[in-house]
This record gives structure tokens, C-alpha cells and sequence, in this order.
């Protein structure tokens, strides 16, 4: 089955007009974007187990392919479909080059959708070299230095401007990233893709031979295991000494209207204890009415009749 689809996967200028087509595809064809393989990407196995939940309702919108069968969206409900042996999905198949769907790869997944900063950053990286020739075309084009092959310092900046664009993140981050994936250590990058730290304090540990950098990453876990262990003491301690609490008693609503036109009854002596009882509007959800135990214990004598 193939229609014509007249929607693109993301806006921008070398997307508006590309056309998707639908057709179904055998899962066997199907193949991770070269970049998304390289960097050993996978969905989260609570993502996986949450789209199986769905059933078919996970299915109801096709994936997003590439004539070449490269995945640009819908990883997580190919795996799931493997699983259940499903033999066939529904695609819309694009016709664009690599570069553009690791770009359209990218803008699909943000945060929401499992990609963090870093990942996206590690990704978009990929595009760098793209970006680079586009510059060297777009200035050959304008007639400056023709047959040049180097980038001005400015045109480098540019690439990363557009890397930063197609991640959705600041440019600061993108040249952090590099300087990471450059320079830190394995444990400390791979620390920073599942964000166990942060892009910024990856950054500056960097900046340090490797072995310190190590020992700050082995520092770090042993600081946040003691907070833990600490916060699980005092949270066993407190539930041990926290007194129980009585359940709450609940009033009808006519019955508290008949304990107000009751008041007067009461005897002289206490009617003056309680005259100066004090009424507080609350901004808050729902209908209640709260009373303070303070009033309850002077009201005990009639409390019973009111109490469910």
C-alpha cells in the first residue's frame, strides 16, 4: 500500500517541500541511522515496556524511514514490534541524504522523547563535516578564494552554530561536548551521556590529567552513596519515633450546621469559652470544612452524636 504523505518531519529550509510516502515495510529491512549505531544508542527498557502496554494504539502513527530503509523515528516501537513478531510496519519513507536524517533524527528526539543534551550534542557533532563543506561551497559561490579548502575561524564558528540549532542547545554546550569528547576520560564521558553529571562539571574535570579526573568521578559516587545511606537512616529512624495518628473523623455536613445552632444551649460558663470562636476562609480544592481539635475537646459532651 503507498499514498502520498505532504507533511514533513520537521520544519526549516531543505524540508519544506520533501514529501513523505507511505508504505509498509518489512521489519527485516528496517536499520539504525549509521550515526545512531555508531554511538551505541538504545531505548530505555521502561520506554520499550511502556509502548508495549499501548498494544496497538503504539502502532497508530507510522515511522519515519528513509528510501535507504535507515530509521529516523520510531526506534523503540521497531524493537517492540520484533518482540511481538510483527513482520510488517507502516513507514513514511523520505527521500533524503544522511546528513539530513540525522538532522531530523535529532530534532525528533528531544528530551522528551529519551535524547538529552549530550546525546543530541554527540549526534549532531556527526554533521560537523557537512556543515564545514557547505561553508567552503556557499564561499566559493561568492567568488572569495576559490578552491579553498580551509575554514576561517568564523566559518568554524558557524558549523558549531548550527550544530547547536539542530541539537537545540546553546553554543557553549556544543564546544563543552567536543572538548569532553575530546579529552575526558571513558568512565567520566560516559558519566555525562546517562547524566549522571553534568555537562558543566564534566567540562571543567576535563581540563585535568586523566587519573584525576577518575578520582574526582570516584569522590563523587562515594559522596552521593553516603547521602543516600544517610537519607534512608533518617528516614527508618523517623518512621520508627513518629507517632500515630488517629484517623480522621468525618462530620456531616447537617449534622455541623445543627452543632452551630446548638451553641446557645450550652451553659453560660462555657458559652462564653467558646464565643470567640474564630472562622478562616482557605484558598484551597474540594468541599470541607476544617475543624481544630482544640474545639472538638471543648464540644466532646455532643461530640458522639456527630462523629461517623
Amino acid at each position: 500500500m503507498e499514498t502520498n504523505a505532504t507533511t514533513s518531519p520537521c520544519s526549516g529550509p531543505d524540508s519544506r517541500d520533501i514529501k513523505g510516502r507511505l508504505v509498509d515495510c518489512s521489519l527485516s529491512e528496517l536499520r539504525p541511522h549509521p550515526s545512531y549505531a555508531r554511538h551505541n544508542l538504545c531505548v530505555q527498557p521502561h520506554k520499550l515496556a511502556a509502548l508495549a502496554d499501548l498494544g496497538d494504539l503504539a502502532f497508530q502513527y507510522p515511522l519515519m524511514i528513509t528510501l535507504d530503509r535507515l530509521l529516523i523515528d520510531g526506534y523503540g516501537r521497531c524493537e517492540v514490534a520484533k518482540q511481538q513478531g510483527r513482520q510488517t510496519l507502516q513507514c513514511l519513507e523520505y527521500e533524503v541524504t544522511q546528513q539530513q536524517a540525522l538532522k531530523w533524527l535529532i530534532q525528533t528526539h528531544r528530551p522528551s522523547q529519551g535524547l538529552n543534551d549530550f546525546i543530541r550534542i554527540e549526534l549532531a557533532l556527526d554533521l560537523e563535516p557537512y556543515f564545514q563543506e557547505q561553508a567552503v561551497l556557499n564561499q566559493q559561490a561568492g567568488g572569495r578564494g576559490k578552491g579553498l579548502s580551509k575554514l576561517t575561524e568564523a566559518q568554524r564558528v558557524n558549523s558549531r552554530k548550527e550544530i547547536a540549532r539542530v541539537a537545540g542547545v546553546s553554543l557553549g554546550n556544543v564546544h563543552k561536548v567536543k572538548y569532553i569528547l575530546t579529552h575526558a576520560c571513558s568512565p567520566l564521558k560516559e558519566a555525562t551521556r546517562t547524566e549522571e553529571i553534568s555537562i558543566n562539571l564534566a567540562d571543567h574535570w576535563s581540563h585535568e590529567p586523566d587519573a584525576k579526573q577518575r578520582e574526582h568521578l570516584r569522590l563523587l559516587r562515594i559522596e552521593r552513596g553516603i547521602r543516600r545511606k544517610a537519607r534512608h537512616l533518617v528516614a527508618a529512624e523517623l518512621a520508627q519515633v513518629a507517632p500515630s495518628r488517629p484517623p480522621e473523623q468525618i462530620i456531616r455536613l447537617s449534622d455541623f450546621v445543627a452543632l452551630v445552632s446548638q451553641l446557645t444551649t450550652i451553659a453560660p460558663e462555657r458559652s462564653r469559652e467558646l464565643d470567640s470562636i474564630e472562622v478562616k476562609l482557605v484558598d484551597g480544592p474540594g468541599h470541607a470544612v476544617f475543624v481544630t481539635e482544640e474545639l472538638i475537646r471543648a464540644l466532646r459532651p455532643r461530640q458522639e452524636m456527630l462523629v461517623r
